[in-house]
């Protein structure tokens, strides 16, 4: 809960039961909803976000220390819009979250598209709009500037959106030829070896790595995240998004800085508190005293 609040997300309530999940689900209607497998209740996390899935639609992601071959396949069946195992780093939830909020839009604006065409005359509605990949709105993902591309099971390009043409184009790479293998106008070193995409569609696994590049005159740094898109039971597609995490990965090490600093002043504060108090001297055991309620104070205010 304070990991999320840190990203600027509201937690409208955190239970640990089936039957509390459900009931605040309904009386909250939050925008997600981050779900353990195994919690208390007659109902374990599956059957829990399987039910709030039926009843209000609301995009779950789960949160688990259990990956085995079973559980993954029977969670998969809820039709998940993320999955996560333990443990996890911060950047890693929130790239999860932000994917899965972006996802439940997507759907909601086809389904929206969807609506409007069954209320037109069949005529002003194409069927091939209401085929993937032609679903996903270009329109749509272009209002956002997160890199965004889809390959089919052959590694081909089907979709690419504007901000990764802006990015690419500063980079030098093509993204013009669809029906062609984005490994070649995209540098390896970079996207990743195809397998490393295969695998993806073979385990219906969501997969995430980082790369650095130069861009600009300037080392970014770029999260890739390949996330297999289900229909059925057949992993059919490969949505690719890229962000550059550079500024979360500086606060990182500049957080780890200052911990450092931290744990040693706390240290050498320590030392003097130790050997002051061991001074007769009136004024040395007043020091020492000070020195000693600065640490209790610096303990409390431990920077995490």
């Amino acid at each position: 809960e304070d990991a999320l609040q840190t990203m600027g997300y509201v937690v409208v309530d955190t239970v640990s039961t089936s039957e509390d999940a459900i009931k605040m689900a309904g009386e909250t209607r939050p925008d997600l909803i981050l779900m353990d497998i195994r919690i208390q209740g007659e109902k374990d996390g599956i059957a829990t976000a399987e039910e709030i899935t039926g009843l209000y639609h609301i995009p779950i992601v789960y949160l688990t220390a259990h990956s085995d071959e079973k559980t993954f396949k029977r969670a998969m069946k809820t039709r998940p819009y993320g999955y996560l195992t333990k443990p996890f780093r911060d950047r890693e939830l929130h790239s999860t979250i932000e994917i899965a909020l972006y996802k439940h839009r997507l759907l909601q604006h086809r389904d929206e598209t969807r609506q409007v065409a069954e209320n037109e005359e069949p005529a002003s509605v194409p069927e091939e709009k209401l085929r993937y990949p032609a679903a996903i709105e270009k329109k749509v993902l272009d209002l956002i500037d997160l890199p965004v591309f889809v390959l089919n099971r052959e590694m081909h390009l089907v979709y690419f959106n504007t901000a990764l043409e802006h990015l690419f184009e500063k980079m030098g790479y093509l993204t013009s030829q669809r029906d062609v293998s984005v490994f070649e106008g995209a540098s390896l070193s970079f996207l990743g070896n195809p397998r490393d995409y295969l695998v993806v569609l073979e385990t219906r696994r969501m997969k995430q790595s980082e790369k650095m590049i130069i861009i600009d005159d300037r080392r970014a740094t770029y999260s890739v995240m390949r996330i297999p898109l289900i229909e059925g039971d057949t992993a059919r597609y490969v949505v690719v998004i890229l962000r550059d995490v550079s500024r979360e990965l500086a606060s990182e090490q500049k957080l780890l800085e200052i911990r450092e600093s931290y744990e040693k002043m706390l240290t050498q504060l320590g030392e003097i508190t130790s050997i002051t108090s061991d001074d007769k001297d009136p004024r040395m055991q007043k020091i020492a005293g000070i020195i000693s309620e600065i640490v209790v104070t610096m303990a409390k205010m431990d920077p995490r």
